[in-house]
């Protein structure tokens, strides 16, 4: 009997607990705050004027590489063992050439992306702290968290982190 009631002791305990700890939770889509703050609009600016050129550019040499690879398929009836070998050498030599410059831009462009992130992190958090103090949160998490499978809208801080780091930018 003693067990039993030690027992309904900790659980009247424990449910008034958890119940007000389910208020104390928010949570952030930080892609939402990457594409709708100022600054995260700024970084995207940036990054879309320093790297469209070199994509357009590799956008054309990929066209005209798919134009060669179309000429030789229709025109290779038509030719020398000779020409197609060397049409095929030179269509291969652009494809690398073309396969190195379009690895190197990607990698200077996570390169860039990384250190531009953390531009935008350091303020995402200072913004998210204090919206959180001013919610009297306990607890925010990351919306795309793994494991999370529901999350109330109503819970949802986003917005107002933006509005705090935008107002800080100014």
């Amino acid at each position: 009997m003693r067990i039993y009631r030690s027992f309904l002791l900790m659980l009247s305990l424990a449910v008034p607990l958890s119940a007000s700890a389910a208020g104390d939770i928010g949570f952030v889509d930080m892609q939402r705050v990457l594409e709708q703050s100022a600054i995260g609009k700024k970084v995207q600016d940036q990054l879309r004027k320093d790297f469209e050129p070199k994509a357009e550019t590799l956008n054309k040499e990929e066209l005209e590489i798919r134009k060669l690879q179309e000429t030789l398929k229709r025109d290779s009836a038509l030719m020398s063992k000779d020409q197609v070998a060397k049409k095929e050498s030179e269509i291969k030599k652009r494809v690398e050439a073309y396969q190195k410059e379009a690895g190197a831009t990607q990698q200077q462009l996570l390169k860039v992306q990384q250190e531009k992130g953390r531009e935008i992190i350091g303020p995402a958090q200072k913004a998210v702290d204090a919206v959180a103090k001013q919610k009297k949160l306990s607890m925010v998490v990351e919306r795309s968290l793994a494991g999370i499978l529901y999350l109330d809208k109503g819970l949802d801080i986003t917005a107002d982190v933006i509005k705090t780091m935008d107002a800080g930018a100014k």
